[in-house]
């Protein structure tokens, strides 16, 4: 079972206070060097402690509004506060190790209690990272996992001194050399003070890399890679950012997609680089895609010209794009306002052209149609007199051909008819035979201002 954060801190902080207490106080009555450093490295960590305690707890914060991401920083910034303590504390224990050892040299008194204080500081500190290293991997803390290595490098400073402790309790026995004897303690004070130093280092420079949003220098050509693979997004176009706020990914991409792509499929492809993405890193990943739409190198022509017009908020139909030699020669028809006078209409079609000349690498040329867009609906009529009258003309020229419709509107007349064709038919030929019949019924019939063709393959009857 694994205990919760809090109870883990408080727990290190009651243990910090009492050994910083012991140590000191056996460490003055017998002089003993190695046991002051390691009551002020037990005191020390009582303050690392006491700020872990309070960044667990500010850092377990929900968002807010002046902290979208969360609080979980707040523990890099706790091990960043700590370790500087810890530094400080090793540079004072180092200078007086160094004193001691070149010009105060001094055996200290060793009782019962220096050895009792020192094992049972080994003790609680095995204790301290296995549950630390527990609750910090359950976690994901990274000031659980800082305090869990401080501890652990502890351990080492504490072997140094309980050594130097043995060898003057040996000195009674055995003839060992007055030198030695007189420095072995301010030596095994050299040794927490350099595993101090070594806390500092590893876990000051995780800190410092936590807050400098710092990755493995693999991580973005990885997720890269990974969204290229994803078909509809352009090669060369993806732009990935990430950071770490504690152990928590918030991942930012831009990509490049085919304009060819509606909203729809766009948005379906986001959803994908996003499951990618979470696989990847972790189901808790924070995830945004920002897809651009962008040109590929092997564009088609159609696609280009649509998307320009989209671009101008244009609405075109009926595109036809030829290519003589090197020129791109493009035909279309623009739907305009039925409201606007010629000149306004055209300003929109030049914007349109020029528009797509600036795109286009090849010389082009445009020429642009422009039909009235009926944005309202239309008042129209049914008689049924002239519907029967139309159905006549029609079955002259074609008696397969089926009525399904006479509007009369403003203009003039509006027919909608189906045309049963074979299914196998290819849709080129299909189209042609409807223009073919569009053409006829305006010979036969006056005042036609549209004949809506209905292709039915002939599957489709039986």
């Amino acid at each position: 079972m694994v205990q919760s954060k809090q109870t883990i801190t408080t727990i290190s902080v009651v243990s910090s206070a009492g050994l910083s207490a012991l140590k000191f106080v056996v460490g003055i009555a017998t002089g003993s060097l190695g046991l002051i450093a390691e009551g002020a490295h037990s005191l020390l960590d009582l303050l690392s402690t006491l700020i872990t305690f309070i960044v667990v707890r500010v850092s377990s914060l929900p968002p807010d509004e002046n902290h979208p991401y969360g609080h979980e920083r707040a523990e890099s910034l706790g091990a960043l506060g700590g370790m500087i303590l810890l530094a400080v504390t090793a540079i004072w224990i180092l200078y007086q190790s160094i004193v001691k050892i070149v010009w105060h040299p001094e055996k200290p008194e060793i009782t019962v209690w220096s050895f009792a204080i020192i094992i049972i500081s080994l003790l609680v500190d095995l204790w301290r990272v296995r549950s630390l290293k527990k609750a910090a991997a359950h976690y994901k803390s990274a000031s659980l996992e800082s305090d869990a290595e401080h501890f652990g490098n502890d351990l080492l400073g504490s072997m140094a001194v309980l050594t130097g402790l043995f060898v003057i309790f040996l000195s009674r026995y055995i003839n060992l050399p007055v030198w030695l004897v007189d420095r072995i303690d301010a030596i095994a004070a050299l040794g927490v003070a350099f595993a101090a130093m070594k806390s500092f280092w590893n876990i000051g420079s995780q800190a410092i890399k936590s807050l400098m949003d710092n990755v493995p220098e693999d991580l973005i050509p990885r997720l890269n890679a990974l969204i290229e693979q994803e078909a509809g997004v352009i090669p060369n176009t993806v732009v990935t950012k990430i950071r770490y706020v504690g152990n928590l990914p918030h991942v930012e991409v831009v990509i490049g997609i085919n304009r060819e792509l509606n909203f729809e499929k766009a948005h379906q492809l986001t959803e994908k680089i996003e499951h990618s993405i979470s696989k990847d890193l972790g189901s808790d990943a924070q995830v945004i895609v920002h897809a651009e739409p962008t040109a590929a190198s092997n564009e088609p022509y159609s696609v280009t010209v649509r998307a320009i017009a989209d671009r101008l908020g244009l609405r075109i139909h009926n595109l036809h794009v030829y290519l003589v030699d090197e020129k791109v020669c493009l035909e279309l028809d623009m739907e305009i306002s039925s409201h606007l006078h010629l000149s306004e209409a055209h300003r929109s079609s030049e914007r349109l052209e020029k528009a797509l000349i600036a795109e286009f690498k090849a010389p082009v040329t445009v020429n642009v149609h422009l039909e009235p867009l009926n944005e309202k609906a239309q008042k129209a009529t049914q008689n049924e007199q002239l519907t029967a009258e139309v159905q006549q003309i029609i079955h002259s020229i074609n008696d397969q051909i089926i009525l399904d419709n006479v509007l009369t509107v403003k203009e003039g007349l509006v027919l909608t008819i189906k045309l049963p064709l074979e299914d196998s038919s290819p849709l080129i030929e299909a189209h042609a035979i409807m223009s073919n019949l569009e053409r006829k019924i305006r010979s036969k019939i006056d005042n036609i201002v549209k004949v809506h063709v209905d292709p039915e393959p002939i599957s489709k009857k039986s």
